[in-house]
């Protein structure tokens, strides 16, 4: 029996979950317990998938990784004042839902078989930034600076060690040939070295950049790239239709009994 590791780049897997959920399922709300669940049914499809019959052995799951940074946990100054105010109020970030979604995330993947949390740290400091769209209409003159609200900034504050850890744990996996195969679920080249070293070990290693568009600097140095139907996985979990349909979806019937993917599936 071969062992197959999987290791997620969780603020990559959280945004590419997001932006599928707001482009097909409009007003849902995915829970921590949703993401968990997507997270084992992609872990699961990809072990079955190196468990096909053209292999001569079966794979099962030896872990899932997941890497992240605990989110922030500040009262912070918003960056201008709101209309009629002569001062900025203060966002408090222990209320933000996205950032309660992370800490229940966290929470629930400790709990999850065959899971390992890492976690990094935030940087100390932060700053606001505008949104793109917001700054590309400054520059072009569909605003002016006095149409702005706060909701028009972000805050960016930069994450360590997580990728980091990332690497390490591919060299080790590697080195000590604790697995045959690793998917990693990332969307950069960051991780290049690390996944030529266990390729030079006989891992096979494989990218999951979940549709995401993927640089040719970290495709050449994998064994292939593989997404799954992440619609089909989130109308799965959540019970909801979308509210688009995907265009590469097939026939209602064809889909439910043919894609794996929305097929109900356990941890390894």
């Amino acid at each position: 029996m071969k062992q197959t590791a999987i290791l997620v780049d969780g603020g990559f897997f959280i945004r590419r979950i997001d932006h599928f959920q707001r482009k097909y399922f409009q007003g849902l709300n995915l829970t921590a317990e949703h993401l968990t669940q997507i997270l084992n049914r992609i872990a699961t499809q990809h072990v079955q998938n190196l468990s096909s019959p053209k292999n001569t052995q079966p794979h099962t799951l030896y872990r899932i990784y997941f890497y992240d940074c605990p989110p922030l946990t500040d009262q912070i100054r918003y960056p201008i004042p709101d209309k009629g105010c002569k001062t900025a109020g203060t966002w408090n970030t222990k209320k933000h839902p996205p950032y309660q979604l992370r800490s229940e995330l966290h929470d629930r993947l400790r709990r999850n078989r065959k899971t390992a949390l890492r976690l990094g740290s935030l940087s100390k400091q932060g700053e606001w930034q505008l949104n793109s769209p917001v700054l590309k209409e400054l520059i072009s003159g569909v605003k002016v600076w006095a149409d702005l609200t706060k909701d028009d900034f972000h805050y960016e504050i930069a994450q360590k060690m997580v990728d980091t850890k990332l690497g390490v744990d591919i060299t080790s996996l590697a080195m000590e040939r604790l697995v045959d195969a690793i998917v990693l679920v990332a969307g950069d080249s960051d991780f290049v070295p690390a996944a030529k070293l266990a390729r030079k070990k006989g891992i096979d290693f494989l990218l999951d950049p979940m549709w995401g568009t993927t640089t040719h600097g970290l495709t050449e140095h994998v064994d292939g790239v593989r997404s799954w139907d992440l619609v089909s996985l989130i109308k799965a979990v959540s019970g909801v239709d979308p509210t688009l349909r995907p265009s590469w979806w097939k026939a209602e019937a064809e889909e439910s009994a043919n894609d794996p993917a929305i097929q109900p599936a356990n941890m390894v």
